[in-house]
């Protein structure tokens, strides 16, 4: 039964991705919600290129092994579902490992806070989504969630586009 059930939610979640407007980021939510086995995502990321391609990896936690679940697809083409497990890719968990060498954005309050430096210019016009259900403040034990979104150039997505070049190997249809 869970087998059926997740492979309903891929096919449901590969449908959104495929909607015309998959580059528009609507279905940035399916990413995060997209259960495998019953079991909800504990982070997610994506990139939404320029030339309408998109990249979206929903992380799971099963029995202690990371699985990633990842869709593709290219100007609202019918989306392509693939998975990486660690247990047969070692580099999945060094990949998201990664996640917590990132620096932490830190909020900047126009006209009070602190006075910003210039903004950079973007190095393309890609979007970088990130998103991670179980996060710290670096001072306190307390979790929050957390979701990011930036531009090329920022080191968000510099991780993003390194984690998917070292994961290139790694796809395949087989849901583990």
């Amino acid at each position: 039964m869970g087998a059926i059930r997740s492979l309903i939610l891929a096919l449901a979640g590969a449908g959104v991705l495929a909607a015309p407007a998959a580059a528009s980021e609507d279905d940035w939510p399916v990413l995060k919600g997209v259960r495998l086995e019953g079991l909800r995502p504990w982070g997610a990321f994506a990139v939404y290129r320029a030339d309408r391609s998109v990249t979206g990896v929903s992380l799971y936690l099963r029995e202690g092994q990371t699985i990633a679940r990842r869709v593709e697809t290219r100007d609202g083409a019918d989306a392509v579902v693939s998975w990486a497990a660690a247990r047969s890719c070692p580099a999945l968990n060094a990949a998201v490992a990664g996640l917590e060498k990132l620096p932490a954005p830190r909020i900047e309050v126009p006209g009070v806070g602190l006075r910003p430096p210039a903004a950079a210019a973007s190095a393309n016009a890609d979007s970088y989504l990130l998103w991670a259900e179980d996060a710290r403040f670096a001072t306190s034990a307390y979790p929050v969630q957390l979701e990011v979104r930036g531009e090329g150039g920022s080191p968000m997505a510099a991780w993003v586009d390194a984690s998917l070049r070292r994961l290139a190997s790694c796809w395949s249809p087989a849901q583990p």
